[in-house]
Protein backbone atom coordinates (compact mmCIF):
# COMPACT_ATOMS: atom_id res chain seq x y z
CA UNK A 1 0.00 0.00 0.00
CA UNK A 2 1.05 3.51 -0.93
CA UNK A 3 1.32 6.40 1.58
CA UNK A 4 -1.47 7.75 -0.65
CA UNK A 5 -3.52 4.48 -0.24
CA UNK A 6 -4.05 1.37 -2.28
CA UNK A 7 -3.28 0.82 -5.90
CA UNK A 8 -6.30 1.66 -7.54
CA UNK A 9 -6.25 -2.44 -8.74
CA UNK A 10 -7.39 -2.87 -5.37
CA UNK A 11 -10.68 -0.78 -5.92
CA UNK A 12 -12.02 -3.20 -8.77
CA UNK A 13 -10.77 -6.81 -7.29
CA UNK A 14 -12.87 -9.45 -8.09
CA UNK A 15 -14.60 -11.86 -5.94
CA UNK A 16 -11.74 -14.82 -7.07
CA UNK A 17 -9.36 -11.67 -5.74
CA UNK A 18 -11.42 -11.75 -2.77
CA UNK A 19 -11.06 -15.08 -2.15
CA UNK A 20 -7.30 -15.43 -2.36
CA UNK A 21 -5.95 -12.39 -0.93
CA UNK A 22 -9.13 -10.82 1.08
CA UNK A 23 -7.12 -8.94 3.46
CA UNK A 24 -5.62 -7.03 0.32
CA UNK A 25 -8.99 -6.76 -1.36
CA UNK A 26 -10.36 -5.59 1.91
CA UNK A 27 -7.60 -2.64 2.01
CA UNK A 28 -8.88 -1.64 -1.02
CA UNK A 29 -12.76 -1.63 -0.50
CA UNK A 30 -11.51 0.25 2.59
CA UNK A 31 -10.38 3.24 0.66
CA UNK A 32 -12.86 3.37 -2.25
CA UNK A 33 -15.11 4.28 0.30
CA UNK A 34 -13.39 7.08 2.14
CA UNK A 35 -13.23 6.00 5.65
CA UNK A 36 -11.66 8.26 8.03
CA UNK A 37 -8.25 6.84 9.09
CA UNK A 38 -9.03 6.08 12.74
CA UNK A 39 -12.22 3.85 11.30
CA UNK A 40 -10.55 2.19 8.78
CA UNK A 41 -7.65 1.07 11.46
CA UNK A 42 -10.28 -0.63 13.27
CA UNK A 43 -12.62 -2.06 10.62
CA UNK A 44 -8.67 -3.31 9.49
CA UNK A 45 -8.73 -4.97 12.74
CA UNK A 46 -11.79 -6.58 13.12
CA UNK A 47 -11.44 -8.21 9.61
CA UNK A 48 -7.79 -9.76 10.34
CA UNK A 49 -9.61 -11.01 13.17
CA UNK A 50 -12.77 -12.84 11.50
CA UNK A 51 -10.12 -14.00 8.62
CA UNK A 52 -7.67 -15.08 11.98
CA UNK A 53 -10.70 -17.07 13.36
CA UNK A 54 -11.77 -18.64 9.81
CA UNK A 55 -8.05 -19.89 9.50
CA UNK A 56 -7.71 -21.62 12.62
CA UNK A 57 -10.90 -23.48 11.99
CA UNK A 58 -10.09 -24.30 8.40
CA UNK A 59 -12.71 -21.95 6.76
CA UNK A 60 -11.94 -20.69 3.39
CA UNK A 61 -12.49 -16.98 3.50
CA UNK A 62 -16.20 -15.41 2.61
CA UNK A 63 -17.60 -19.34 2.80
CA UNK A 64 -19.04 -18.69 6.18
CA UNK A 65 -22.38 -19.46 7.39
CA UNK A 66 -24.60 -17.17 9.33
CA UNK A 67 -23.89 -19.83 12.18
CA UNK A 68 -20.36 -19.35 11.47
CA UNK A 69 -20.83 -16.00 12.08
CA UNK A 70 -22.77 -15.87 15.28
CA UNK A 71 -19.87 -18.64 16.50
CA UNK A 72 -17.36 -15.68 15.79
CA UNK A 73 -19.04 -13.28 17.52
CA UNK A 74 -19.81 -15.38 20.67
CA UNK A 75 -16.11 -16.44 21.03
CA UNK A 76 -14.96 -12.72 20.97
CA UNK A 77 -16.61 -11.88 24.21
CA UNK A 78 -17.99 -8.62 22.55
CA UNK A 79 -20.33 -6.21 24.01
CA UNK A 80 -23.90 -6.27 22.42
CA UNK A 81 -22.75 -2.69 20.16
CA UNK A 82 -19.83 -4.71 19.43
CA UNK A 83 -21.23 -7.60 17.89
CA UNK A 84 -23.68 -5.25 15.97
CA UNK A 85 -20.84 -3.40 14.78
CA UNK A 86 -19.12 -6.55 13.27
CA UNK A 87 -22.01 -8.26 12.02
CA UNK A 88 -22.51 -4.85 10.03
CA UNK A 89 -19.57 -4.60 8.80
CA UNK A 90 -19.40 -8.30 7.42
CA UNK A 91 -23.06 -7.74 6.23
CA UNK A 92 -21.30 -4.13 3.82
CA UNK A 93 -18.61 -6.37 2.65
CA UNK A 94 -20.89 -9.39 1.60
CA UNK A 95 -23.22 -6.87 0.23
CA UNK A 96 -20.36 -4.93 -2.46
CA UNK A 97 -19.44 -8.84 -2.81
CA UNK A 98 -23.03 -9.38 -4.27
CA UNK A 99 -22.37 -6.70 -6.80
CA UNK A 100 -19.64 -9.02 -8.05
CA UNK A 101 -21.92 -12.10 -8.28
CA UNK A 102 -25.83 -12.52 -8.70
CA UNK A 103 -27.20 -14.50 -6.28
CA UNK A 104 -24.44 -14.57 -3.36
CA UNK A 105 -26.15 -14.92 0.12
CA UNK A 106 -24.98 -12.80 2.48
CA UNK A 107 -24.87 -14.78 5.88
CA UNK A 108 -24.38 -11.65 8.06
CA UNK A 109 -27.80 -10.53 7.26
CA UNK A 110 -29.04 -13.88 7.59
CA UNK A 111 -27.07 -13.71 11.24
CA UNK A 112 -29.28 -10.84 11.69
CA UNK A 113 -32.51 -12.55 11.18
CA UNK A 114 -31.98 -15.21 12.87
CA UNK A 115 -31.02 -13.32 15.89
CA UNK A 116 -27.47 -14.84 15.73
CA UNK A 117 -26.23 -11.07 15.92
CA UNK A 118 -27.42 -10.17 19.05
CA UNK A 119 -25.85 -12.43 21.54
CA UNK A 120 -27.00 -12.35 25.49
CA UNK A 121 -29.93 -9.92 25.85
CA UNK A 122 -28.75 -6.96 28.09
CA UNK A 123 -28.17 -7.42 31.16
CA UNK A 124 -26.18 -10.53 31.44
CA UNK A 125 -28.32 -13.47 31.25
CA UNK A 126 -27.78 -16.82 33.47
CA UNK A 127 -29.62 -20.27 34.14
CA UNK A 128 -32.15 -20.09 36.97
CA UNK A 129 -31.42 -22.42 39.78
CA UNK A 130 -34.46 -24.34 38.62
CA UNK A 131 -33.21 -24.18 35.03
CA UNK A 132 -29.94 -25.46 36.30
CA UNK A 133 -31.05 -28.17 38.43
CA UNK A 134 -33.34 -29.97 35.61
CA UNK A 135 -30.49 -29.92 33.22
CA UNK A 136 -28.18 -31.52 35.53
CA UNK A 137 -30.93 -34.33 36.45
CA UNK A 138 -32.28 -34.91 33.57
CA UNK A 139 -29.18 -34.60 30.65
CA UNK A 140 -26.08 -34.76 32.88
CA UNK A 141 -26.98 -37.55 35.99
CA UNK A 142 -28.02 -40.34 33.71
CA UNK A 143 -24.64 -39.93 31.40
CA UNK A 144 -22.78 -41.90 34.12
CA UNK A 145 -25.19 -44.74 33.59
CA UNK A 146 -24.57 -44.91 29.93
CA UNK A 147 -21.06 -47.45 29.80
CA UNK A 148 -22.04 -50.32 31.28
CA UNK A 149 -22.67 -51.88 27.70
CA UNK A 150 -19.98 -52.99 25.26
CA UNK A 151 -18.52 -49.74 23.40
CA UNK A 152 -18.50 -51.79 20.14
CA UNK A 153 -22.39 -52.09 20.49
CA UNK A 154 -22.96 -48.36 20.41
CA UNK A 155 -24.73 -46.47 17.55
CA UNK A 156 -22.97 -43.28 15.64
CA UNK A 157 -26.27 -41.67 17.51
CA UNK A 158 -25.06 -42.53 21.15
CA UNK A 159 -21.46 -42.08 20.74
CA UNK A 160 -22.35 -38.72 19.67
CA UNK A 161 -25.01 -38.70 22.79
CA UNK A 162 -22.52 -38.90 25.11
CA UNK A 163 -20.00 -36.95 23.57
CA UNK A 164 -22.71 -33.78 23.61
CA UNK A 165 -23.74 -34.57 27.56
CA UNK A 166 -20.15 -34.51 28.29
CA UNK A 167 -19.98 -31.18 26.29
CA UNK A 168 -22.66 -29.81 28.61
CA UNK A 169 -20.91 -30.54 31.43
CA UNK A 170 -17.94 -29.20 31.00
CA UNK A 171 -19.62 -25.99 29.97
CA UNK A 172 -22.08 -25.28 32.56
CA UNK A 173 -19.21 -27.14 35.30
CA UNK A 174 -15.97 -25.77 34.40
CA UNK A 175 -17.14 -22.39 31.82
CA UNK A 176 -15.22 -22.77 29.40
CA UNK A 177 -15.39 -20.85 25.98
CA UNK A 178 -16.73 -22.78 22.45
CA UNK A 179 -13.09 -22.46 21.34
CA UNK A 180 -11.60 -24.09 24.92
CA UNK A 181 -14.14 -26.65 24.27
CA UNK A 182 -13.70 -27.31 20.63
CA UNK A 183 -9.75 -27.55 21.50
CA UNK A 184 -9.77 -29.14 24.53
CA UNK A 185 -6.95 -32.54 24.57
CA UNK A 186 -7.51 -35.54 26.72
CA UNK A 187 -4.25 -34.61 28.04
CA UNK A 188 -5.74 -31.41 29.56
CA UNK A 189 -7.78 -33.22 32.16
CA UNK A 190 -6.64 -34.76 35.50
CA UNK A 191 -7.30 -38.46 35.99
CA UNK A 192 -10.22 -37.49 38.16
CA UNK A 193 -11.42 -35.04 36.03
CA UNK A 194 -11.77 -32.42 38.72
CA UNK A 195 -9.70 -29.68 37.29
CA UNK A 196 -9.19 -28.75 33.59
CA UNK A 197 -5.41 -27.51 32.60
CA UNK A 198 -5.69 -24.90 29.70
CA UNK A 199 -3.24 -22.20 28.03
CA UNK A 200 -5.50 -18.79 26.78
CA UNK A 201 -5.12 -18.73 23.05
CA UNK A 202 -4.02 -14.92 22.97
CA UNK A 203 -1.11 -14.28 26.04
CA UNK A 204 -0.14 -18.33 26.14
CA UNK A 205 -1.77 -18.05 30.07
CA UNK A 206 -1.82 -21.05 31.82
CA UNK A 207 -4.45 -21.89 33.93
CA UNK A 208 -6.88 -24.37 35.65
CA UNK A 209 -10.16 -24.57 35.51
CA UNK A 210 -11.83 -26.54 38.62
CA UNK A 211 -14.92 -28.45 37.55
CA UNK A 212 -17.91 -28.94 39.47
CA UNK A 213 -18.58 -32.47 40.92
CA UNK A 214 -21.62 -32.65 38.92
CA UNK A 215 -20.16 -32.40 35.83
CA UNK A 216 -17.37 -35.21 36.30
CA UNK A 217 -19.45 -38.37 36.05
CA UNK A 218 -20.80 -37.42 32.36
CA UNK A 219 -16.94 -36.17 31.34
CA UNK A 220 -15.03 -39.62 32.58
CA UNK A 221 -18.08 -41.38 31.21
CA UNK A 222 -17.83 -40.30 28.07
CA UNK A 223 -13.86 -40.19 28.67
CA UNK A 224 -14.36 -43.98 28.91
CA UNK A 225 -16.67 -44.64 25.84
CA UNK A 226 -14.72 -42.28 23.94
CA UNK A 227 -11.40 -44.47 24.89
CA UNK A 228 -13.70 -47.96 24.19
CA UNK A 229 -14.89 -47.08 21.13
CA UNK A 230 -11.26 -46.48 19.38
CA UNK A 231 -11.62 -42.85 18.81
CA UNK A 232 -8.67 -41.19 17.12
CA UNK A 233 -6.68 -38.01 18.27
CA UNK A 234 -5.99 -36.35 20.86
CA UNK A 235 -9.42 -34.18 20.75
CA UNK A 236 -12.02 -34.51 23.73
CA UNK A 237 -14.87 -33.82 21.77
CA UNK A 238 -14.00 -34.74 17.97
CA UNK A 239 -16.63 -34.38 15.66
CA UNK A 240 -16.48 -37.76 14.69
CA UNK A 241 -14.59 -41.03 15.62
CA UNK A 242 -11.62 -40.16 12.85
CA UNK A 243 -11.04 -37.49 15.48
CA UNK A 244 -11.74 -34.23 13.28
CA UNK A 245 -12.57 -30.99 14.99
CA UNK A 246 -16.02 -30.10 15.54
CA UNK A 247 -17.29 -27.52 13.64
CA UNK A 248 -18.53 -24.37 16.39
CA UNK A 249 -21.64 -23.72 14.78
CA UNK A 250 -22.85 -27.94 15.42
CA UNK A 251 -21.53 -27.33 18.85
CA UNK A 252 -24.25 -24.73 18.97
CA UNK A 253 -26.82 -26.84 17.34
CA UNK A 254 -26.00 -30.12 19.98
CA UNK A 255 -26.35 -27.88 22.87
CA UNK A 256 -29.29 -26.06 22.30
CA UNK A 257 -30.57 -29.54 21.64
CA UNK A 258 -29.61 -30.79 25.10
CA UNK A 259 -30.97 -27.40 26.55
CA UNK A 260 -34.64 -28.01 24.65
CA UNK A 261 -34.84 -31.43 26.24
CA UNK A 262 -34.09 -30.00 29.25
CA UNK A 263 -37.20 -27.85 29.23
CA UNK A 264 -34.55 -24.79 29.83
CA UNK A 265 -35.68 -23.28 26.42
CA UNK A 266 -39.51 -23.80 26.58
CA UNK A 267 -40.06 -21.16 29.90
CA UNK A 268 -37.25 -18.58 29.03
CA UNK A 269 -37.42 -14.97 27.66
CA UNK A 270 -33.50 -14.79 27.29
CA UNK A 271 -31.11 -16.67 24.90
CA UNK A 272 -29.51 -19.89 26.32
CA UNK A 273 -26.52 -20.78 24.84
CA UNK A 274 -22.95 -22.25 25.49
CA UNK A 275 -22.19 -18.43 27.04
CA UNK A 276 -25.10 -18.80 29.34
CA UNK A 277 -23.91 -21.53 31.13
CA UNK A 278 -20.62 -20.29 31.24
CA UNK A 279 -21.79 -17.59 32.58
CA UNK A 280 -23.86 -20.14 35.14
CA UNK A 281 -20.33 -21.39 36.19
CA UNK A 282 -19.18 -18.12 36.92
CA UNK A 283 -22.10 -17.81 39.89
CA UNK A 284 -22.05 -21.12 41.03
CA UNK A 285 -18.18 -20.16 42.25
CA UNK A 286 -20.35 -16.95 43.68
CA UNK A 287 -22.40 -19.18 45.46
CA UNK A 288 -19.29 -21.61 46.40
CA UNK A 289 -18.14 -18.53 48.16
CA UNK A 290 -14.95 -17.67 45.75
CA UNK A 291 -14.57 -13.74 44.98
CA UNK A 292 -14.60 -12.13 41.29
CA UNK A 293 -10.53 -12.51 40.84
CA UNK A 294 -10.87 -15.65 41.81
CA UNK A 295 -13.45 -16.52 39.47
CA UNK A 296 -11.45 -14.52 36.88
CA UNK A 297 -9.01 -16.92 37.45
CA UNK A 298 -11.09 -20.24 37.03
CA UNK A 299 -12.85 -18.91 33.99
CA UNK A 300 -9.53 -17.92 32.33
CA UNK A 301 -10.73 -14.56 31.68
CA UNK A 302 -8.31 -11.68 30.09
CA UNK A 303 -8.13 -9.63 33.19
CA UNK A 304 -8.78 -10.11 36.87
CA UNK A 305 -11.55 -6.77 36.21
CA UNK A 306 -13.93 -9.21 34.24
CA UNK A 307 -14.63 -10.92 37.01
CA UNK A 308 -15.95 -8.06 39.49
CA UNK A 309 -17.90 -7.12 36.31
CA UNK A 310 -19.47 -10.72 35.93
CA UNK A 311 -20.29 -10.26 40.09
CA UNK A 312 -21.81 -7.01 39.54
CA UNK A 313 -24.03 -8.85 36.46
CA UNK A 314 -24.65 -11.59 38.52
CA UNK A 315 -25.93 -9.65 41.40
CA UNK A 316 -27.93 -6.71 39.29
CA UNK A 317 -29.39 -10.31 37.43
CA UNK A 318 -30.23 -11.74 41.19
CA UNK A 319 -32.36 -8.78 41.84
CA UNK A 320 -34.32 -8.82 38.34
CA UNK A 321 -35.75 -12.16 39.02
CA UNK A 322 -36.39 -11.93 42.64
CA UNK A 323 -33.76 -14.27 43.76
CA UNK A 324 -31.61 -13.88 47.09
CA UNK A 325 -27.80 -12.34 46.58
CA UNK A 326 -25.57 -14.98 46.52
CA UNK A 327 -23.42 -15.91 50.13
CA UNK A 328 -19.88 -14.65 50.72
CA UNK A 329 -20.93 -11.04 49.90
CA UNK A 330 -19.37 -8.46 47.13
CA UNK A 331 -15.79 -8.49 48.06
CA UNK A 332 -12.97 -10.41 47.26
CA UNK A 333 -12.42 -12.60 50.78
CA UNK A 334 -14.45 -15.43 49.44
CA UNK A 335 -12.63 -18.36 48.21
CA UNK A 336 -13.76 -21.70 47.29
CA UNK A 337 -13.12 -24.95 49.63
CA UNK A 338 -12.04 -27.78 47.67
CA UNK A 339 -15.53 -29.74 49.59
CA UNK A 340 -17.54 -27.37 47.06
CA UNK A 341 -15.75 -29.18 44.01
CA UNK A 342 -15.99 -32.88 46.05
Amino acid sequence: MSANGPSPDLFDADLEAWRKQPERAFDGWLASHGFRHGTAVVYRAMWGKLLRWSGERGLAPLSWSAEQIGAFLDEQDLHKHHRYRYTRLIERVFHHLSLLQDGLHNPASQAVRAHLAEGENDPTAFLLPAERDTLIARVLAPAAQATGQDGAALSATQWKRARDTALVAVLLGAGLKVGEARGLGIDSIAEDAARLRLVRADNGRAYEAPVFAFARAALLAWLEIRSRTGTLGNLVFPAMPSGRHLHAASLYRRVEILLDEAGVLAGRSERASPQTLRNTCGALHFEAGAGPTQVAQYLGMRDLESGWRLRAAFEAWQARVGLKPAQGGAGDTGTSDVACYA
